[in-house]
């Protein structure tokens, strides 16, 4: 049975490997030793051996949003898989596609009190693409690599996201494990799904010849076609920082940074809205008096204001319409980019910001926390001609498993540095990802303001329960985090962020923020940006 197991578990990897997948996420295991040695065993995979389940499964997220493809994440039978959950969730709420295997024990043992036995069918519910549960381990095995194909488009096509493949293996689960031969692998292509003419003319005529706004959301958009567009319609685009439009060497004359601000005073009067990709950070970008359309790129809908009046689920729509819009009259573009320029106050972290900005090079990675990490860098990042590469999980917009995924996109290899810039509970939520930081050359920025700062501008910071139920600081000593995984660590402020980028390893720069004093400048920049009106 176990020779059986181990050429069962190599011929779907090595299909997987064949579809294009490049890394596989460990989590030590009994029942999923087929899988394990398969992976370790395989010359197309690079191996990441993780102890926490949990921390597995954003460190394969980290490594989707980098790479673009699905890793592999492995886990054992019982509990093990329930503890993806989170990061299925993301993964399924940000489009990102992932691949995890379960091992299980064979039918007999279930539903009987047997140990490590829970039931994977249904443990994620509807935030699969798709699942896959596989009979007991046998000699035919054929058809593994045409399912290890169907799998990975799965992830990646009609919508990108996650998918269960489940494997129960009986004992013993191995045997010799011989050298296997690959089996015929099944080439998928992916289509990409354009407007029709009629419909491209149409969408220029309705935004042709009137002041309209492009929003780019937050996710990765084409820069250059975009930009194109708002040149030939001489319109401002409003750039969430994620889209990729605020950094990089394309026409970035139409770019605006600072919606977040002066959006709260000064409301303008489009005649459209055009948004490409996901509902931005600032929710002062949202809510138009116009008629707003949506282009998602694929068959996600996203539309929670319920205002959209068109959504146009296709791909290259900023190209297809470029050639074919005429501008609006002359001095709109003109009105946004005064409004960019007024003066505003500060807060203290925006230093950091800059400071980070200033230091990374060219074809950085810079990985945003949410919370006040994601909406701070939203105001005050600005725009450059430096490429580099802006993530965050803004699935479901959650402070858990940050560091995990930074540290798999850090484990890619695609960045020339890479930082992040957490807050200090999503900092301790996820502490445990510090492990899979050894031999990383990394810098994580931890904006330590003693406990959930965001929750002192809403309305619940006025109760007297609000210290015990909503900001909560924690009494923990960063540096002993640190140092448990042999990390090196530094208290400093924004002008130590240049050398702490240099140092070896993974750094952590702890930087102490005035609660109070920051509260009080985000309170007075925003009452500020209420007032201003139409720019002169």
């Amino acid at each position: 049975m176990g020779d059986i197991n181990w050429a069962w578990a190599w011929a779907l990897v090595d299909g997987l490997a064949a579809a294009g997948v490049r890394h596989a996420v460990i989590s030590p295991g009994t029942r999923s030793a087929p899988l394990t040695l398969a992976c370790l065993r395989h010359p197309a995979l690079q191996c990441h051996t993780l102890l926490d389940e949990r921390v597995a499964g954003f460190f394969a997220l980290g490594l989707a949003k980098a790479e673009g493809v699905p890793a592999l994440v492995i886990g054992t039978s019982g509990s093990a898989p329930a503890n993806w959950h989170p990061a299925v969730v993301e993964a399924d709420a940000g489009r990102h596609p992932m691949l995890l295997l379960s091992a299980d024990r064979p039918l007999d043992d279930q539903d009987c009190g047997a140990n490590q036995t829970v039931s994977q069918e249904r443990l994620f519910g509807p935030h699969l693409r798709a699942y896959h549960g596989l009979p007991e381990a046998q000699e035919a095995r054929g058809w593994l690599a045409s399912l290890a194909a169907r799998a990975a488009s799965q992830t990646l096509w009609p919508l990108p996201g996650p998918v269960q493949i489940n494997l129960p293996f009986r004992e013993p689960l191995l045997g010799d494990c011989v050298e296997v031969d690959s089996l015929p692998v099944c080439k998928v292509t992916i289509p990409q799904v354009r407007m029709d003419a009629q419909t491209a003319k149409a969408l220029a005529d309705k935004l042709s010849g009137q002041p309209g706004i492009i929003i780019a959301g937050s996710e990765p958009q084409d820069a250059a076609a975009i930009t194109r567009l708002a040149e030939a319609l001489d319109c401002p685009i409003l750039a969430d920082p994620l889209s990729g439009l605020r950094f990089g060497k394309h026409d970035r004359s139409r770019v605006m940074t600072r919606g977040d601000l002066f959006l709260r005073g000064w409301r303008p009067k489009p005649a459209w809205v055009l948004r490409f990709g996901s509902v931005p950070v600032s929710m002062a970008l949202a809510n138009w008096d116009a008629e707003e359309i949506v282009v998602t790129g694929g068959p996600n809908w996203s539309d929670p204001s319920r205002r959209a009046s068109w959504m146009i689920p296709a791909q290259g729509v900023a190209e297809d319409v470029a050639r074919l819009v005429t501008p609006a009259a002359p001095g709109w573009c003109d009105s946004f980019r005064r409004a960019e320029s007024q003066a505003l106050p500060d807060v203290p972290e925006a230093a950091v910001h800059r400071a980070l900005l200033e230091a990374l090079p060219e074809g950085a990675l810079l990985y945003l926390g949410n919370s006040m990490a994601v909406r701070d860098f939203d105001a005050f990042s600005g725009s450059s001609s430096k490429a580099l590469t802006v993530i965050c999980n803004r699935g479901a917009n959650g402070i858990d498993g940050n560091l995990s995924t930074f540290l798999g996109a850090v484990a890619s290899g695609r960045f020339s540095a890479a930082a992040a810039l957490v807050g200090d509970l999503t900092f301790l939520h996820d502490i445990g990802g510090l492990a899979v930081g050894q031999g990383s050359q990394a810098l994580i920025c931890v904006m330590d303001n003693g406990g959930g700062a965001i929750f002192g501008h809403l309305p619940q910071a006025k109760l007297p329960e609000f210290s015990e139920g909503w900001l909560m600081p924690q009494a923990a000593d960063i540096s002993a985090a640190a140092a448990v995984w042999g990390h090196g660590y530094v208290r400093g402020a924004a002008t130590d962020v240049a050398a702490c980028l240099e140092r070896p390893g993974l750094t952590i720069l702890h930087l102490p923020i005035d609660r109070k004093a920051s509260t009080e400048a985000h309170r007075a920049l925003w009452a500020a940006a209420s007032q201003l009106k139409e720019p002169i």
